[in-house]
């Protein structure tokens, strides 16, 4: 899950906070300036012994400490086991003077995480702090991908992150924030009121961010708890979404009316444009869409989105269907894809414009076409389009895309998949997407959620969910009753 790109070094180092405690001080300094000169971009903290130690371990919350065996006040020992009792995944490495195997034994089954002999040289340290360094980042990884899978949110399938302070994101006590400003992933200064950069993250859709250490509760995208961070994160990029999608878009006058209102209104002339798309008067169809966009000016992202793709749905559905429309969830799904898939306002405005009113009028030459040619000639663009889209290794081949390859509007050839196959374009993607997975689920021993993405869905649940509609067995039912035991979920 590891990502690299443009400003995000190769194998980029987190940041580590180590602590050393030692009461003779000529031994402490010695750790102290080897891990400065081989680390230079850590924070190497000088904790003393005993008590004081103690409270300095507490303050700091390192990821890393060295710890002598022997000492006043304290022992290394009982240090050593307050310390994982409060902090269980911070790493302890004992210090010793004495080649004692009970000491290395009661170390290590208190939760040492090695043990070393003084004096300490560079190598062995180096080795040390690599090796914690390279388990906190791999610690990292895997519970930010247990998360990601476990919440099998489509938007999420690529998400990759690079760890910068690991340590943080363990320390529940501390705030962190998600910010969708970008990061370079060379050491920094924190920006105002950060502690550190906890890690970096990247989209497939290009988004970059990060996830930064807070020194007080921040205003917006706050949490401490592992378990809150997606609620934050999908929260934040809704809003960073929004501000992005709407950055041409000038502030609305609202006129008195609440978004529900608005929306209530774009409701109504979404239906008058279906009715007069269905009917073929053109002039009528102009003016209820002009009325449905204002509409859409005043709405937020997310109702504006829906708004969309609902009428692209009824349109797929209702251009050739003469009674009551009802949108199933697959097509719905399809196009809150195509409208999530615009950059902007401006971008989705021209697109819909030229689907809902030139759909039309591409409709109409159809008709007149029709009326001279009952029949469809054999080798026609319709051929041609339906072997593009068996031919296609795109599992998330478009119905425009399709269009634009045979030179028909996608309206018409959204109506031709109707009147020619009995089902619209979304649902014979479908069926064609759960053919291929079937295929892969019998012949390849990948895992059911990798065959779901390969095949187009991000969303694991919703792929489980359509492939027993479609099939009658869930995808690991469908293995067994095809004798396929063994092969990871």
């Amino acid at each position: 899950m590891t990502y690299s790109s443009s400003g995000w070094p190769e194998g980029a180092s987190s940041i580590m906070k180590i602590c050393v405690v030692d009461d003779e001080r000529e031994v402490r300094m010695s750790i102290l300036q080897k891990l400065n000169a081989l680390f230079p971009d850590d924070e190497i903290f000088d904790a003393e012994f005993g008590h004081q130690a103690l409270e300095r371990i507490e303050m700091v919350r390192p990821d890393l400490t060295f710890l002598d065996i022997r000492m006043p006040e304290i022992g290394g020992i009982d240090i050593l086991k307050r310390l994982k009792a409060s902090y269980p995944a911070m790493h302890v490495v004992i210090i010793s003077g004495y080649d004692d195997f009970e000491y290395a034994r009661q170390a290590l089954q208190s939760g040492a995480s090695d043990y070393l002999l003084k004096p300490a040289d560079r190598v062995q340290l180096r080795e040390i702090v690599d090796r914690v360094r390279d388990s906190l980042q791999m610690l990292l990884l895997q519970d930010m991908r247990q998360r990601i899978d476990a919440a099998s949110i489509p938007m999420l399938a690529g998400f990759r992150i690079v760890p910068q302070e690991a340590g943080i994101w363990f320390d529940e006590r501390l705030w962190k924030a998600v910010s969708f400003e970008p990061r370079d992933m060379e050491p920094a200064s924190p920006r105002n009121g950060e502690t550190g950069l906890v890690f970096a993250f990247a989209l497939e859709d290009g988004t970059e961010g990060a996830v930064v250490g807070m020194t007080v509760e921040p205003a917006y995208g706050g949490f401490r708890e592992k378990a809150a961070f997606l609620p934050s994160f999908l929260a934040e990029y809704r809003k960073h979404r929004a501000r992005m999608f709407f950055h041409s878009r000038p502030a609305a006058d609202n006129g008195g009316r609440s978004g529900k209102e608005w929306a209530r209104r774009a409701a109504a002339c979404r239906e008058r444009i279906v009715l007069h798309a269905r009917g073929g008067d053109y002039g009528e169809l102009e003016r209820a869409f002009e009325e449905w966009m204002d509409s859409l000016g005043h709405l937020d992202y997310n109702a504006l989105e829906h708004q969309c793709a609902f009428l692209m749905a009824l349109l797929d559905e209702g251009l050739t269907k003469k009674d009551m429309l009802i949108v199933d969830e697959d097509t719905l799904r399809y196009w809150q894809q195509w409208v999530s898939n615009h950059a902007s306002w401006e971008e989705l405005k021209q697109r819909l414009q030229r689907i809902v009113l030139g759909g039309v009028k591409a409709i109409q030459d159809v008709e007149r076409q029709e009326r001279s040619e009952r029949e469809q000639p054999p080798g026609s663009w319709f051929q041609q389009a339906l072997a593009l889209i068996e031919n296609s290794t795109d599992m998330n081949v478009s119905l425009e895309a399709v269009a634009d390859a045979v030179n028909v509007h996608p309206v018409t050839l959204s109506r031709m998949f109707k009147q020619q196959m009995g089902e619209n374009f979304v649902r014979y993607l479908t069926r064609k997407r759960l053919s291929y997975a079937r295929e892969r689920l019998l012949r390849t021993p990948k895992k059911i959620n990798e065959i779901a993405e390969e095949t187009g869905y991000a969303d694991h649940a919703y792929f489980r969910s359509l492939f027993k509609r479609e099939f009658g067995y869930s995808p690991s039912e469908f293995r067994r009753q095809h004798g396929i035991d063994g092969v990871p979920e």
